[in-house]
């Protein structure tokens, strides 16, 4: 399915042995070879666009790599988020399946080294993140998202980096999607 980068704890895993396994056999597969590189510069084409709204607090509906996990090991999002922190940008971000308290493990390490003082930016308030943000970007396509998104006011930019389907959708004004 087209649309931003993949994540994950596998599929990354799975890439790189495949292209282990072609180099070992001497096999030339380009698309293999590419396909990390093509997925960096999703990430930095939807960075570059959220810095080109010009606006500063941007919420994110989501940051597990796909919808109902509490999985962030790999997620792509993140990489946004971090660099977006590290620039100064309000973040607040929304994902009804992540619970701080709750990760354990690789998992928990992963976002704890990742964004050390992530618990600042996450919030159990869905209504808050869409009253603070000017620019709110939808990460995965969480059911609940589809309600969500028809309470946006339509002074709002909404990113879409998954192509999700909600009733309002068309009378944004400010709706823009990446990759599909």
């Amino acid at each position: 399915k087209p649309g931003f980068a993949y994540g994950g704890s596998c599929l990354p895993k799975d890439m790189k042995a495949l292209r282990i396994i072609a180099h070992d056999n001497y096999i030339d597969c380009p698309l293999l070879e590419n396909i990390e590189r093509s997925n960096e510069s999703q990430k930095r084409t939807a960075l570059d666009q959220i810095i080109q709204f010009g606006k500063e607090r941007v919420g994110f509906l989501g940051l597990s790599f796909k919808s109902g996990t509490d999985d962030l090991r790999d997620s792509p999002i993140l990489d946004v988020v971090e660099i977006l922190l590290g620039k100064g940008f309000d973040v607040r971000i929304y994902d009804s399946n992540v619970h701080l308290s709750r990760l354990t493990g690789a998992n928990r390490e992963y976002i704890l080294k990742k964004i050390p003082f992530v618990s600042k930016f996450i919030s159990d308030n869905v209504d808050e993140l869409i009253n603070h943000s000017e620019v709110i970007v939808v990460v995965n396509k969480e059911e609940e998202f589809r309600e969500i998104l028809n309470r946006v006011p339509s002074d709002r930019i909404v990113y879409d980096l998954v192509n999700i389907e909600f009733a309002k959708r068309n009378e944004l004004t400010g709706y823009f999607g990446i990759a599909w």
